[in-house]
């Protein structure tokens, strides 16, 4: 099997991933709580407790999970490009969304990160732990191990 089609299927992989984590995540906000198809997970409450435990229980957990979700949406947004690019063949515009839906991606995590340590929730920060390294994996995996391979 031909070299660039084996990292082409592997880099298609990631995208597609990642497109369906910030997928789920996305309808996990819209949909949360135990529904017919979908098992989600109240965040607000989650945040409320959260904020709770500091104090603050007024606009902030709401504010929050408001901002969360628009940093989450607009992941979701960059990775459903970065496919539709991998599907079209346009890899430049597929390079730069993948790279801004990562970046998002790493954002998200570290700022759900600093939260967990501020309302010491440690499993939690072990979870997003993982997933900012699994980014930081994906990254590596779909930029740089093409162009080792190559060489």
């Amino acid at each position: 099997m031909d070299q660039h089609y084996q990292n082409r299927v592997i880099q298609g992989g990631i995208i597609g991933y990642w497109f369906l984590f910030w997928l789920l995540n996305c309808l996990d906000k819209v949909f949360g709580g135990r529904n017919a198809f979908f098992v989600g997970k109240d965040r607000l409450s989650q945040f409320e407790g959260y904020f709770e435990t500091i104090g603050m229980t007024a606009w902030q957990p709401l504010s929050a999970l408001i901002f969360v979700s628009i940093l989450e949406i607009l992941a979701f947004g960059f990775l459903a490009v970065a496919l539709y690019a991998f599907f079209t063949k346009k890899a430049n515009l597929e390079d730069r969304t993948f790279f801004w839906g990562t970046f998002l991606g790493l954002l998200i995590f570290s700022i759900f990160s600093i939260g967990d340590q501020v309302f010491g929730d440690r499993f939690e920060l072990m979870e997003h732990t993982i997933y900012w390294t699994s980014l930081i994996a994906s990254w590596g995996a779909y930029e740089f191990f093409p162009r080792l391979l190559k060489k």
